[in-house]
């Protein structure tokens, strides 16, 4: 058995007011405890967090089907399309039974996998090529191929890159944490040949 009292205004204040008794064959339920990281979750689950659009030099075969880099010249390579869903940072917020969470997520690094047996970490997301910047190192994300891609699937090499994501997440009631967030990638293929030098 069980008591129940009714909150009531009077006077522009809060009184008790009706009152009785009931029988429950359990305890009575209370309001539903909110988890601020399952709230978080969500709210980064709704960001649409999604793979970088890939740009290299030399061009990757998607972009000019006769494109051809040489071994031992540098490559350079860089996200085509950074942004709030492809980077970061990307700032968003959810609320549940009275308590808010704001979620931020952002790009800590890109692995670029290279398709020769090596791999690229960058901590931006690079420079794009010029046709007027000649032969030179990208000043933030570069490699060298050491051999043609001759012997790979289709004569190429398949480039992919993968940025590794950081998100944090603060409640308003205080509490605050970190979230795991799916690494996102992308493929290109790029060819890679060597320049001939013809003796006379």
């Amino acid at each position: 058995m069980y008591e129940w009292r009714k909150l009531a205004g009077w006077g522009g204040g809060i009184v008790w007011g009706d009152r009785g008794y009931m029988w429950l064959a359990g305890p009575p339920v209370g309001p539903p405890v909110v988890d601020p990281e399952a709230v978080a979750q969500a709210v980064l689950d709704g960001m649409g967090l999604e793979p970088v659009q890939i740009g290299m030099a030399p061009k990757p075969l998607e972009q000019v089907a006769d494109s051809v880099g040489l071994v031992g010249a540098p490559a350079w390579m860089w996200v085509e399309n950074p942004g709030p869903t492809t980077w970061g940072p990307i700032t968003d917020s959810g609320s549940e039974g009275g308590v808010t969470v704001t979620v931020t997520a952002q790009v800590e690094d890109i692995v670029w996998n290279m398709g020769d047996g090596t791999s690229v970490t960058c901590d931006s997301p690079g420079d794009a090529y010029r046709q007027s910047l000649g032969v030179r190192e990208s000043p933030s994300c570069g490699h060298r191929y050491e051999r043609t891609s001759r012997d790979q699937a289709g004569q190429a090499y398949t480039v992919t890159a993968t940025t590794n994501w950081s998100a944090e997440w603060e409640a308003s009631t205080g509490a605050s944490g970190t979230l795991e967030v799916d690494p996102l990638s992308s493929s290109v293929q790029v060819r890679i040949g060597e320049r001939q030098l013809i003796e006379q």
